[in-house]
């Protein structure tokens, strides 16, 4: 949950970068442009049933935690704490209709 902004906070301020469980959970992450471009494109359309939109690229938490680390050039270590216990192994939408 709110991973992103954590992630960039954290390392802005150097404080430590807090990753729950191994980090080897996954997600997939999305430009918030992008899901508008993708509704415009099927409201435009004449697809009326669900669909899903995302991005299929998965990323682990913790790849995601030295990336935030690197580009803001941060010192912050990452730290690793008790898992969450309904945080998914896996988050990555099935896109094949969109």
């Amino acid at each position: 949950r709110r991973v992103v902004s954590n992630f960039i906070l954290q390392a802005l301020q150097n404080e430590p970068i807090t990753v729950y469980g191994s980090g080897k959970q996954t997600r997939s992450f999305q430009y918030v442009s992008d899901l508008v471009d993708g509704l415009i494109a099927l409201m435009n359309s004449n697809y009326s049933m669900p669909m899903n939109l995302g991005n299929p690229d998965e990323y682990t938490i913790e790849q995601f935690a030295f990336k935030i680390k690197d580009l803001v050039g941060s010192q912050a270590p990452i730290v690793y704490k008790d898992p969450v216990t309904d945080d998914p192994k896996q988050r990555r939408p099935d896109i094949t209709l969109a």
